[in-house]
């Protein structure tokens, strides 16, 4: 037996103060670290999405990066010989999400329509040579009595159709959408 007991437990002592001060000094290293670090959005990974024109000779892409707070599309056409040309870039919150409707393009491949989703807040709009035109805010414009309902496509070369409600709920008419002439044309029947 070791007649000095007290050195053992000096020597406890000891071992527990060190263990005590590394796991001190450790959690302050990863305060510094977590103080100095400066938060990162990440982006995940990209989507993408593609639809053939009905004539075979264009396909639309749209490209859907998500940050946490908010998606950026892109819409870019590809053509037979695959050239590619960006048409459209749009940056919205995280709550909405644009998206490629069927029959998106016209006839003649020369426009496409899209469609926005914000919580139930839906936009449609037509992507042109020369810009954008918002056909909903165009219509609720013009006929505030109405709600659009849906856009089911192309009816024509530059016309669109645009059913609605009623303003107390009920089934409304259809209209086409002129876009050269950025005008509404009310139809006789309704189209679903």
């Amino acid at each position: 037996m070791d007649k000095h007991p007290y050195k053992i437990i000096l020597l406890s002592v000891l071992l527990i103060a060190a263990i005590g001060i590394i796991i001190v000094l450790s959690g302050k290293k990863q305060q510094e670290n977590s103080t100095n670090t400066l938060p990162v959005a990440e982006a995940q990974e990209s989507q993408l999405t593609s639809v053939v024109s009905p004539d075979g000779k264009l396909t639309l892409t749209m490209k859907e990066s998500k940050t946490q707070d908010n998606t950026t599309y892109s819409f870019l056409t590809t053509n037979s010989d695959g050239t590619q040309k960006e048409v459209f870039t749009k940056i919205v919150p995280s709550t909405s999400t644009l998206s490629i409707p069927a029959n998106t393009f016209s006839p003649d491949d020369k426009y496409i329509f899209l469609k926005e989703d914000d919580s139930g807040l839906v936009d449609y709009f037509v992507v042109t040579p020369s810009g954008t035109l918002d056909i909903s805010s165009l219509f609720a414009a013009k006929y505030p009595n109405y709600k659009i309902t849906d856009v089911t496509g192309w009816g024509g070369m530059t016309l669109i159709v645009v059913n609605v409600n009623n303003s107390d709920g009920s089934i409304g008419p259809s209209f086409w959408f002129n876009v050269s002439g950025k005008s509404f044309i009310q139809l006789s029947d309704r189209f679903n």
